[in-house]
């Protein structure tokens, strides 16, 4: 599995976007639909649209006049791979198209309701013809630049570059912005970027290669069209490395120019904004962001390390800030780190951060985050990251801790929505696809879920949340060798200890090798002696060896120490053998999730 892509780009349930290819605009009443710019407008004026009601608006008006039964509505906007409940999702965004459009369902002007069949659009339309060229594009799928040998210097600056590009370019107001993102370089060379392009829906691509030699940098870069492979652009630059933030300054300038789009006066100035004028800086940033997404406790201490010295040097690097209180926090999820530290830090980093720059989606992310796992308020939680995602709805990381926050309060049809919102931004992100893993196991759709986690090894071998689902849908379905296999394999890629040990502690119990979890549990209690351990990973030991009370005892310890895997308490199947206890119910209330 060692960092091999996926067959035929298998990773996750993605909908397909963009509208369909037609060279018109089709106008009803005071409304125009522009199928190339995917915009609609009312007397001129953009009327702002999610993309499901979007694309529901899409299908009816290419249907005018016509049924177009609740069965084709699946099949076209929610494929049988997409884990949406489908009538939810269809009344929402049909109620959400209506809004847009000032119509009702009682007295339709737009869109008739044929109760058990499905929906007509009723209104005349008109069509008109508009010049191709002058239609913006919605999506843009970003590559890492190829390398012609490897060096671990340049494959920083191979993957940096688009990476501040994307960063930028999510700031275009609807468009798409797609990271391509894969772990495994040497077999990414081999994949055909406009295939790639087509299969995420993507209008165009961007891709490049870069050289370096001393301080010396060679960059091509070329925006190709999906559609027929024509490069709309390309350009060569030849500069030194002191001039890298002026060479991303002008792709980011000539991308949008050639995607056509409207930019207001603000949306130019984010565009080209730099957080740092300080190369050195910006290359440890760059660094930090490649050693966190490892999920590991040595990437954390890594990417901690290369932050502080990044923040040292720039003391005003606002999104150098936000990935410090990232990098801090994360651990917790994980047993690693200790929430009544870690928080308050990273709460302090995020300020810090708006200080600098009040829209920057990262820092409200971290806020959001730290507001559910620590400070167990749910309500200002979910509006943190409804406000994160509004100022950049490209922006996975937002998308994908949101899903989170829906999931522990068992909302799982939106949680599977959200986090396939994430993954259609950054389709090959291991975090991301071991993210869609865990929010299934949280709904306990355990083949799903197994599914899903080996999809996500496959796209990275070396990622320890996948271990870490695959070995709880394994164990809850009573494959107990696998799941012993799958967290030693966390444990072994660098995974949290304390929790790796709770879970082979539990599997053992289970399986009736009540030995064997006691001298797991007796390694736990060993390893408290000199690291942070949390109490919930006593609390999964005891579940499954049947002592409730000590098991209860610790579960309130861990309230009593705001631990934060307590979020996951209405849901997580480890705490299923105390899960009717009086006293499981009233720590269920304290963190908020039981009336």
């Amino acid at each position: 599995m060692g960092g091999k892509l996926p067959p035929k780009l298998r990773v996750s349930p993605i909908p397909i976007h963009g509208s369909p290819r037609r060279l018109a605009v089709v106008q009803f009443g005071s409304f125009e639909l522009d199928w190339e710019a995917g915009e609609l407008r009312n007397n001129g004026e953009r009327v702002h649209m999610q993309e499901q009601p979007f694309k529901l608006l899409a299908t009816l008006l290419e249907r005018s006049g016509q049924v177009v039964t609740r069965e084709e509505l699946r099949a076209k906007l929610w494929p049988s791979d997409t884990f949406v409940d489908f009538d939810h999702g269809l009344n929402k965004a049909i109620n959400k198209l209506r809004e847009a459009l000032g119509d009702s369902a009682e007295v339709p002007r737009f869109i008739e309701t044929l109760p058990k069949r499905g929906y007509r659009f009723v209104a005349r339309t008109e069509e008109r013809q508009t010049p191709r060229g002058n239609a913006s594009i919605d999506s843009i799928a970003v590559f890492p630049l190829s390398t012609s040998l490897p060096d671990p210097d340049l494959d920083y600056l191979a993957v940096g570059i688009p990476g501040s590009i994307i960063h930028s370019l999510s700031h275009i107001p609807r468009l798409r912005v797609i990271a391509w993102n894969s772990v495994a370089r040497q077999e990414e060379n081999k994949q055909d970027p406009l295939a790639i392009g087509r299969s995420v829906g993507a209008k165009v691509i961007l891709v490049g290669r870069i050289w370096q030699r001393d301080s010396k940098l060679r960059l091509h870069v070329d925006l190709i069209d999906t559609a027929n492979g024509e490069a709309l652009w390309g350009e060569q630059y030849d500069r030194d490395l002191t001039e890298l933030f002026a060479i991303h300054d002008d792709i980011a300038r000539e991308v949008s120019a050639r995607l056509r789009v409207k930019l207001t006066g603000e949306d130019t100035t984010r565009l080209t904004k730099r957080q740092t004028e300080n190369l050195e800086a910006y290359q440890l940033y760059v660094r930090a962001r490649r050693w966190c997404e490892k999920r590991s406790a040595e990437g954390y201490r890594r990417g901690i390390e290369y932050l502080n010295r990044a923040t040292e040097l720039d003391s005003n690097f606002a999104l150098a800030h936000a990935e410090l209180a990232q990098c801090i926090s994360v651990p917790c999820y994980y047993g690693a780190a200790d929430p009544n530290i870690a928080y308050p830090k990273a709460r302090a980093l995020a300020f810090r951060a708006l200080e600098l720059d009040s829209n920057l989606a990262e820092a409200h992310e971290v806020l959001a985050t730290t507001l559910k796992n620590y400070d167990w308020n749910w309500e200002a939680a979910e509006k943190e990251y409804r406000v994160t995602i509004d100022l950049n709805s490209n922006y996975a990381n937002a998308h994908y801790h949101y899903s989170y926050l829906l999931a522990e309060q068992g909302r799982h049809s939106e949680a599977i929505h959200e986090i396939t919102e994430a993954l259609s931004r950054e389709p090959m992100s291991p975090l991301l696809n071991a993210g869609l893993a865990f929010v299934l196991l949280h709904a306990r759709e355990w083949s799903r879920c197994m599914e899903q986690a080996l999809t996500a090894l496959e796209v990275d071998s070396n990622m320890t949340l996948s271990y870490w689902t695959l070995g709880v849908a394994y164990e809850m379905t009573e494959r107990y060798p696998e799941a012993l296999e799958a967290y030693r394999n966390c444990e072994n890629a660098g995974g949290g200890l304390a929790f790796s040990k709770a879970f082979v502690a539990h599997t053992y119990a289970c399986s009736g090798k009540i030995e064997a979890a006691r001298g797991e549990l007796r390694e736990l209690y060993e390893l408290a002696k000199t690291v942070y351990i949390p109490n919930v990973a006593f609390v999964i030991a005891y579940d499954g060896l049947g002592e409730v009370d000590r098991a209860l005892d610790a579960l309130e310890s861990a309230c009593s120490r705001r631990e934060t895997n307590l979020i996951d308490i209405k849901n997580w199947p480890h705490f299923d053998a105390i899960r009717h206890h009086p006293r499981f119910h009233a720590v269920e209330r304290r963190v908020g999730l039981r009336k």
